[in-house]
């Protein structure tokens, strides 16, 4: 039997398990799809294939009662995550060919889990755009119109899952960068609790808690599935939550309570796409068609961005500070922009800017007192055409632009809520267009039986980009 590339990771599993197909059967066929679509899409940077494959030879020699959740799953990581046996440039010139020789707790925990590691995937240099082009490799094209980027900065790994090059990604979302390539790229990016998942060994946060790593899927019970696995505290975290009481998959099952559901599509600054707002306004009615309770209504989102952008440039001047002097000039000119404006800050600037965040922040929480989960547009634009960025002629104005395409999604990690972008549909162009499931911090589960029940009223998953023709798909 030939391992369908678009096969979930949860039927996967099930296949290996019962000796349908082998790991190494799975692994060859995804490898081969990377080696016939990557050079399109440059979606993956860095391969391991024989390792790869090595790795699924001893998944099948493997006793049954030792086998993990993912056994014999392939799976590709962020180029922000450390491997033991692959390179990590973080998306930057200057580190590129850098080896960390260690995994990360996130990567172990999926290698430990039996998935296989397939390779790592593109980003902007050290996460700063939310275009997915960098100095260091080839932009990375939309694989449902390759005429457009993916979003970002999580782009490779939405456009690998989109393509078929394997079920299951790392994501990191800051900002909205897992979810704003979901929404780009047709697929499921969740963004966990802060806290629920780590960041260790190598830092034990990142912009101040607001960037977390989380799963990227074509289905909602693969997202869950990929969150069992990575979820969990590591000793000395400063936001690490306990163990989750159950399983989130398991909560995939459950039909959702009658939920309370605000929904807005006015965002807090910029405006919504006709197409954007179109889309949603239909996923609206579907929310109403499965017996939840549906409500226009939002919390304040307004007042967060100001302290947003201290936090990024405070930050990235720290990350430049690393990088060595004869290969400052490596660095692209919106890093430096950005590192210059944080190094004129001062650590009052930059302790006002997080009490700020924080005091609205709390505000914002306090909506979920009211309401169960919140319903958004994911981005408030359509994915860009390729090389598309911001004109703004430095950090402010650029990033003000980037921030009304994120108007929905910025506010959440701030908060440190769970949030998730779903598909809801293809505007002209076969261009996708995603909507954004909000959450109380910490109801994963919640937000997970909600996403299932709305992909079970309008499935998505057996669409498929016609990859090497005209923009259109399959399926």
């Amino acid at each position: 039997m030939t391992a369908p590339v678009f096969t979930s990771a949860c039927e996967l599993r099930d296949l290996v398990r019962t000796k349908e197909l082998s790991a190494v059967e799975v692994t060859e066929s995804v490898l081969a799809h990377l080696e016939a679509v990557n050079p399109l899409l440059n979606a993956v940077v860095a391969v391991r294939a024989e390792a790869a494959l090595a790795d699924a030879r001893a998944a099948d020699a493997t006793p049954p009662d030792e086998r993990g959740p993912l056994h014999g799953v392939p799976f590709t990581i962020k180029d922000v995550n450390e491997s033991a046996d692959l390179p990590v440039a973080y998306g930057s010139l200057p580190f590129t060919g850098y080896r960390p020789g260690f995994d990360s707790e996130v990567v172990a925990r999926l290698r430990r889990a039996g998935g296989i590691l397939i390779g790592s995937t593109n980003m902007p240099e050290f996460g700063v755009r939310i275009t997915t082009d960098n100095r260091a490799f080839p932009a990375t094209r939309n694989p449902w119109n390759t005429a457009h980027g993916p979003a970002g900065s999580s782009g490779g790994a939405a456009a690998a899952v989109a393509a078929g090059i394997g079920p299951l990604a790392l994501a990191a979302d800051g900002m909205g960068s897992g979810r704003a390539p979901a929404s780009a790229c047709g697929v499921v990016g969740l963004k966990p609790t802060r806290g629920r998942t780590p960041w260790a060994p190598a830092s034990q946060e990142q912009w101040a808690g607001y960037v977390i790593n989380g799963p990227m899927a074509r289905t909602v019970d693969d997202a869950a599935l990929m969150l069992d696995v990575l979820a969990g505290p590591v000793a000395g975290e400063p936001y690490g939550l306990p163990e989750p009481p159950g399983s989130f998959l398991a909560a995939c099952d459950r039909p959702p309570e009658r939920l309370r559901v605000a929904f807005t599509a006015a965002p807090p600054h910029g405006t919504v796409d006709p197409a954007v707002r179109e889309l949603f306004e239909q996923a609206v009615t579907v929310f109403e068609a499965m017996g939840v309770e549906v409500t226009e209504a939002a919390p304040d989102l307004g007042g967060l961005l100001d302290p947003l952008l201290t936090v990024i440039a405070a930050n990235v001047a720290a990350m430049v500070r690393g990088v060595p002097p004869q290969h400052l000039s490596d660095l692209e000119s919106t890093t430096l922009d950005i590192a210059l404006y944080g190094e004129r800050l001062g650590a009052a600037d930059y302790c006002a800017a997080l009490a700020a965040a924080q005091g609205h922040a709390a505000e914002v929480v306090r909506f979920w007192s009211r309401y169960d989960v919140l319903l958004t547009p994911t981005l408030t634009v359509l994915p860009p055409p390729l090389g598309k960025a911001p004109a703004g002629s430095g950090f402010e104005e650029r990033w003000r632009e980037y921030a009304d395409w994120l108007a929905f999604t910025y506010p959440f990690n701030i908060t440190g809520q769970p949030a998730v972008s779903l598909p809801a549909g293809w505007a002209a162009g076969n261009l996708p267009v995603g909507v954004q499931l909000v959450g109380a911090p910490g109801a994963e589960d919640r937000l997970l039986r909600l996403a299932a029940a709305f992909e079970r009223a309008r499935p998505w998953a057996a669409a498929r980009p016609r990859l090497g023709a005209a923009p259109g798909r399959a399926g």
